[in-house]
């Protein structure tokens, strides 16, 4: 990890950079320069979070004529009953039910933040909580109004999909190999605007690519369900040898106590191993910001 933050120069917010790093030092040693598949979800609208968020968003405007004490009062019972498994409340808390209908929580937390605002101001030092989501914010509101479909797909293709550029760039030319994005053609991406939203979430999102070339590929590929690029992180994170990591994150001459409150750090660890809470996306960004820390400014 600590090697694949330097190649990154930053923290490695998407575990995915681990095993990108590897699959392109395999690919090296056949070929120079591979062809790869970003862009086709931002453009086409292929992540579920689309999909998840106009159906919240939707339902939200009708669950938002009932007074706030009461949709507090349902969010409070979610967190707290017993009468749910704890995958059935983990839904319902990415729900308009759980998260109200902010713009903010209900797009933004429940799609990007490892840390809620509220979580933020827990693990701090400073009562200050950074302007997290004005980059994100800034391009959502040049889109101005219109259907929230493009404005999503416009300001993913702006912040959340040049993240994913730079790192499948700089993994890849770790290993010495270019990597290519056709998707990203920009008569190509210009083309992707012109075309109806019911043409890209008609499915499972994709559609009108996944029709294009039904004829060049077996159906069970195209029409599998969508997988990313998964990495085991929360298995790792379980193992005996994920506790010298934990004791990385609570040391008091690291970055983050320079930062955050170490008392809290040390509280949602031992949450976490005593399997309380699934912390593992909250984790991975701590120890990769302590990491990075190390690295570029101790």
């Amino acid at each position: 990890m600590p090697k694949l933050v330097w190649h990154e120069d930053e923290p490695l917010a998407h575990p995915s950079s681990v095993p990108l790093y590897f699959v392109s030092h395999l690919a090296q040693q056949h070929v120079k320069v591979v062809l790869t598949g970003e862009g086709s979800d931002e453009l086409f609208a292929g992540y579920g979070r689309y999909r998840l968020y106009l159906l919240n968003w939707r339902l939200g405007r009708y669950y938002h004529l009932l007074p706030r004490a009461g949709r507090e009062s349902v969010r409070s019972g979610i967190a707290a009953t017993s009468l749910l498994s704890g995958a059935q409340r983990r839904k319902l808390q990415h729900s308009f039910l759980g998260r109200g209908e902010e713009f903010e929580s209900l797009y933004i937390d429940n799609s990007f933040s490892a840390f809620s605002r509220a979580e933020q101001r827990g693990l701090l030092r400073s009562a200050a909580v950074p302007p997290t989501y004005d980059s994100f914010m800034r391009h959502w509101n040049a889109f101005g109004d219109g259907p929230v479909l493009p404005r999503m797909l416009y300001t993913d293709q702006k912040t959340y999909l040049v993240e994913l550029l730079m790192k499948q760039d700089q993994m890849s030319m770790a290993s010495s190999i270019e990597s290519r994005v056709p998707f990203l053609d920009h008569p190509f991406v210009e083309f992707s605007t012109r075309v109806p939203d019911r043409l890209k979430t008609g499915g499972s999102g994709k559609y009108i690519l996944k029709k294009a070339v039904e004829d060049l590929l077996p159906h069970d590929i195209i029409y599998r369900t969508k997988m990313g690029f998964p990495t085991p992180l929360r298995q790792w994170l379980w193992e005996a040898d994920a506790v010298a990591q934990f004791d990385k994150l609570r040391e008091p001459g690291g970055m983050l106590a320079d930062y955050l409150n170490l008392s809290a750090v040390t509280s949602l660890i031992e949450q976490h191993q005593a399997r309380r809470i699934d912390a593992t996306d909250r984790i991975w960004r701590l120890l990769n910001l302590q990491l990075w820390g190390e690295r570029f400014l101790r």
